[in-house]
């Protein structure tokens, strides 16, 4: 009797195993709003259909050079694309969002379980998540991601990165706000400070982590890390009032 009902434990927690790896297959894939050219297809390089706000079983979703998309991915949470982008969502037991060109914020509800993380991959990278908010942007002239909120692991698909960080400007935000460099310095003051803490630190890692307000561009395997700019936070910002009544559902 006490074989059979270890048996039976056995398989209850296999049950489990499996309803748990197969969550992310479970969700619905929706586009909440849109506006423009929006297409779908079951795959990267399958026939696209056009589609406006509804349920989605196709896992390729793209917009058009006026287009623009809000699309919930069940429990999951959201992601925002801005025009000419294209992301493949994998609906399988691993879970995965494939960005296959283009910009697109992310917005992703905290994940529970030690073991489970959800992934997003570009050409470049592989970044493992939890649940956070940023923006990859994969165009031809702008390879990056910058981070809004919580903590982003990266990852290269084919040997070591080589980052180069620079804090300088971190470390003068946080001058001014303890009060030992005024606003109104001359341009003078911020020169000389700036030459007398600029450094960049150069090291080579296959991973890396970025945290709120810093954003990495790359150049092959060269990576350059440093603050958020001005271009980076206007598209977060654009993206973030587009889908602002959805994004307020998020829990990160």
């Amino acid at each position: 009797m006490q074989k059979i009902k270890s048996s039976f434990g056995l398989i209850l927690c296999l049950v489990g195993l499996s309803v748990a790896n197969a969550s992310f297959a479970a969700e619905s894939i929706e586009i909440v709003k849109s506006q423009g050219a929006v297409t779908v297809s079951d795959k990267a390089d399958g026939k696209q259909k056009a589609v406006a706000t509804k349920r989605l079983v196709a896992n390729v979703i793209a917009t058009g050079a006026d287009g623009r998309a809000v699309v919930r991915v069940g429990n999951t949470g959201y992601i925002v694309l801005e025009k000419n982008s294209r992301v493949e969502i994998d609906n399988g037991s691993t879970g995965f969002f494939r960005q296959l060109t283009g910009v697109v914020y992310y917005a992703v509800n905290t994940i529970k379980g030690k073991d489970r993380t959800l992934e997003v991959r570009t050409k470049t990278a592989t970044m493992g998540i939890r649940g956070t908010r940023f923006l990859v942007a994969d165009i031809p002239d702008r390879n990056e991601i910058g981070m809004r909120k919580g903590t982003l692991n990266v990852e290269s698909p084919a040997g070591e990165f080589e980052i180069h960080k620079k804090a300088e400007l971190d470390e003068f935000e946080a001058m001014k706000r303890e009060g030992q460099v005024a606003v109104n310095k001359e341009k003078s003051d911020f020169e000389a400070y700036k030459a007398s803490v600029e450094k960049e630190f150069v090291e080579y890692k296959r991973e890396f982590s970025l945290s709120a307000d810093r954003m990495v561009s790359f150049d092959g395997k060269r990576v350059d890390d440093r603050p958020l700019s001005g271009a980076t936070k206007k598209d977060m910002e654009t993206l973030e009032s587009y889908a602002d009544e959805w994004l307020k559902q998020v829990q990160d």
